[in-house]
């Protein structure tokens, strides 16, 4: 656990145990092996590109990750099954990977599933480490294209409200002082980070100033939700310049969704937390 990550939990340390966990899943998947995934000739990817079509949808790109994926998500769920995770999540990952285990064709559907949301689900009992897990495996198994498509694309040419890999709506976003760069959006499946407006709800795409709010969090002086009046969302918003790897994660925030139900507001991105 990194330093900074130590001091937040030492403020924060009703997040030890979601941040011990996220911990074993970063050390099971960090070093594994990866097969070599193609990077897609980008000229072929540009058009859907630029009608918003996410990495992951756009059929110019033709990513064929799925076996690979599923593979290293056995591999990442048998090695954090024998970590020190604390015991529901170990006995969520032996079963998860008893399932992987069993067949090909149960890890490509666990993969497919992650991914869509729409395939068949794999066993409820396991669904919610998968989801986790499932994105790291994606990530690390593209994680040369996704390399190769954060220097490609034009930031200017997308702006749009959800993630340009995964098509996920975010959670997070971090807007600099100074009033002249655009805010950051982040996607806590895929961790891609990209450019959005300074003003305007990413969600259901409001402009108007009297239909936008700022919530201020007195304990919190890094983060204030920004809120729409029109769809009820927030975006857990970020104004420090440092440590943004930990504080664009989803799980460093999750007090903070839990302030936003309190006062009636509605996440509009996907949680693989319970809060």
């Amino acid at each position: 656990m990194s330093p900074a990550q130590q001091l937040w939990i030492e403020s924060h340390p009703y997040l030890k145990e979601v941040a011990e966990f996220q911990q074993s899943v970063t050390n099971a998947f960090a070093e594994l092996p990866f097969r070599s995934i193609s990077v897609p000739e980008w000229n072929r990817c540009i058009d859907q590109y630029r009608d918003g079509v996410p990495l992951l949808d756009n059929s110019g790109a033709s990513l064929d990750y799925t076996l690979a994926a599923g593979e290293i998500l056995l591999a990442g769920t048998t090695l954090l099954r024998k970590d020190t995770s604390p015991e529901p999540v170990a006995i969520a990952a032996t079963d998860l990977a008893k399932y992987l285990e069993a067949s090909k064709e149960n890890r490509n559907t666990a993969v497919t599933w992650v991914q869509d949301g729409e395939s068949p689900c794999p066993p409820q009992a396991v669904a919610g480490l998968l989801r986790v897990l499932g994105w790291r495996a994606i990530t690390r198994a593209l994680a040369p294209v996704l390399s190769s498509y954060a220097e490609w694309r034009n930031e200017d040419n997308w702006m749009r409200g959800y993630c340009p890999v995964c098509g996920t709506l975010p959670p997070l976003a971090h807007l600099a002082p100074g009033g002249m760069q655009p805010r950051l959006l982040a996607c806590a499946c895929c961790h891609s980070i990209w450019h959005y407006r300074r003003i305007g709800c990413p969600f259901c795409e409001n402009e108007d100033p009297t239909q936008l709010g700022i919530f201020t969090i007195e304990q919190e002086p890094l983060f204030r939700l920004d809120t729409c009046r029109e769809c009820n969302g927030y975006l857990k918003t970020c104004l420090g310049e440092s440590d943004l790897e930990l504080h664009l994660s989803d799980w460093s925030t999750l007090h903070l969704d839990i302030l936003a139900r309190q006062h009636h507001l509605k996440r509009k991105s996907s949680s693989f937390f319970e809060y």
